[in-house]
């Protein structure tokens, strides 16, 4: 069953990879969750047409790359329409602060630490749904929030000194969500921020 699986996945990439694409250049502005959240594209799918493309690393302006051309029931358009404009994404880090650890995109460290005094407000950049709100021992993160942006969009804000938001809460741009601290497995204060897209991890520096 796992081997059917596994199977099943890698010829519906090779399928993505094959299909056809149309080029886009990117301009001052653009991020990969920009342009596939407005295409309507798979992060996957967006991998497997650029094999080359570090989805955790920033776009430079006049990159190409290739978008897959989404195949439809008859009626339907045949391909997402992408409008310049419309992908501006503007993401800001929740604190201002000296960034102790950088991005690894390793599973032990899928995100960045700012450090900060304890008791900096910890703030969002985009409107969302807070998800988590809980003290998480078992990961040693402390005091930790997640903020569920939609569109695939999730943002997980940890060792902090107190949360401020619950569970089911509406944020807002700049909404003070918690205050950062050193709770949890941690040896000083920051925030430990992370971003993933449809659930794969990205360098929040790559957003700015």
């Amino acid at each position: 069953m796992k081997f059917n699986l596994i199977a099943s996945l890698t010829c519906a990439l090779l399928s993505v990879a094959q299909a056809a694409t149309s080029a886009y250049t990117v301009k001052a502005g653009d991020t990969i969750y920009g342009i596939a959240r407005v295409g309507k594209i798979n992060l996957t799918a967006l991998g497997a047409v650029n094999p080359r493309l570090d989805l955790s690393r920033a776009l430079q302006i006049g990159q190409v790359i290739q978008l897959p051309v989404i195949t439809r029931t008859a009626g339907q358009p045949q391909a997402a329409v992408i409008r310049n404009a419309s992908i501006r994404v503007s993401w800001s880090l929740p604190v201002q602060g000296v960034i102790t650890t950088p991005y690894y995109g390793t599973p032990e460290h899928a995100g960045i630490d700012i450090a900060a005094p304890a008791g900096t407000p910890i703030r969002v950049s985009k409107p969302g749904t807070v998800t988590e709100s809980r003290f998480d021992a078992r990961t040693g993160w402390g005091w930790t929030v997640v903020v569920d942006y939609g569109g695939g969009a999730l943002a997980r804000y940890s060792h902090n000194q107190m949360n401020l938001v619950r569970v089911g809460d509406t944020v807002q741009p700049g909404q003070v969500i918690a205050r950062l601290g050193s709770t949890g497995n941690s040896t000083g204060p920051h925030v430990d921020y992370r971003v993933t897209f449809n659930g794969v991890p990205v360098n929040p520096l790559s957003l700015q």
